[in-house]
């Protein structure tokens, strides 16, 4: 399997600039989404992503469906833990500027602070369906793309 990866990275590496485009392009406007939703604001989104990395860890948010995350059935996801400090850490910003972000985050309702812990609430979920929609484009073209690129490349190859 990891050969597999490797040939893959390899491939894409070697033709980047023939699929760039096809890459840049959903890339752009998965950025675009993300900065309509958090008001022109990257970090307050990168902070989010932090968050929502964890929640996504959680076996029992796995254990959810999409419906039942977006009903807000369940007001705050269970998560691993978080923290504004762990944040700072994992973003490489002082621990003040992600403070505040989490504050304005936390007035919107878009995260819950609990004992030190962060929490992504369904709140969040529902008004950042665009941006997971955009996710979601982004992983399906990156497929397609390079499935085509591995289907030219082994097409290409002389038979044996």
């Amino acid at each position: 399997m990891a050969a597999v990866l490797n040939d893959t990275k390899a491939l894409v590496a070697e033709c980047y600039p023939k699929i760039a485009r096809d890459l840049l392009r959903p890339l752009l406007g998965l950025f675009s989404h993300c900065l309509i939703a958090c008001d022109n604001d990257i970090t307050k989104f990168m902070i989010m992503l932090v968050v929502a990395l964890r929640t996504t860890m959680h076996r029992d948010f796995v254990a959810r469906t999409q419906g039942e995350l977006l009903s807000g059935e369940v007001p705050v996801f269970p998560s691993l833990p978080i923290s504004v400090r762990s944040v700072g850490e994992t973003l490489g910003l002082p621990k003040e500027t992600i403070r505040r972000k989490v504050t304005e985050l936390a007035n919107d309702g878009w995260l819950v602070r609990e004992h030190g812990r962060l929490y992504f609430t369904a709140a969040a979920y529902q008004q950042l369906s665009p941006v997971r929609e955009q996710i979601e484009e982004l992983a399906e073209r990156y497929y397609e793309v390079v499935a085509a690129l591995k289907a030219e490349t082994e097409a290409a190859r002389p038979s044996r």
